[in-house]
């Protein structure tokens, strides 16, 4: 990857509101996981390994900073699904299947657009729509 592009995606996760970040750790966790299964079949298992160390690193983070006190009883099932992710990567590892780690990416796309649609929907309630306005009126009293 050239410095360029580094440096815009380090700036990019640097300056994103929380739920950008939110979609940003998702997309990331996908594609290293995505990456892992090529690899995996294109038998560059060390190259797979660090893949998939990686994708599982991200989850693990998004189960770490889940706040149950906010999040109630959707962060518990957050946590649990996260924990069964996590589960599925590491027999994913341990028997060499891609298929456990088709799972998981089907499981995080499906969060990822539900996350996406909440993120719409927070960003379209934020900027209310504004009336429409009138063109200015001069008063012109007096001049005539």
């Amino acid at each position: 990857m050239s410095y360029g592009l580094r440096s815009y995606k380090s700036s990019r996760a640097n300056t994103a509101s929380r739920e950008d970040l939110l979609i940003l750790l998702y997309e990331g966790a996908i594609r290293f996981l995505e990456r892992s299964i090529e690899e995996l079949q294109g038998g560059r298992l060390s190259d797979h390994k660090m893949s998939l160390r990686r994708g599982i690193a991200i989850i693990a983070e998004l189960q770490n900073t889940l706040n149950f006190e906010k999040g109630g009883d959707l962060a518990i099932q957050l946590f649990d699904l996260y924990g069964y992710m996590l589960d599925r990567l590491t027999q994913a590892n341990l028997r060499k299947d891609a298929e456990y780690i088709r799972e998981v990416i089907r499981h995080l796309n499906t969060l990822l657009e539900g996350w996406r649609e909440a993120v719409r929907q927070v960003k379209s309630e934020a900027i209310p729509a504004l009336p429409p306005m009138e063109a200015p009126q001069r008063r012109l009293e007096g001049l005539a």
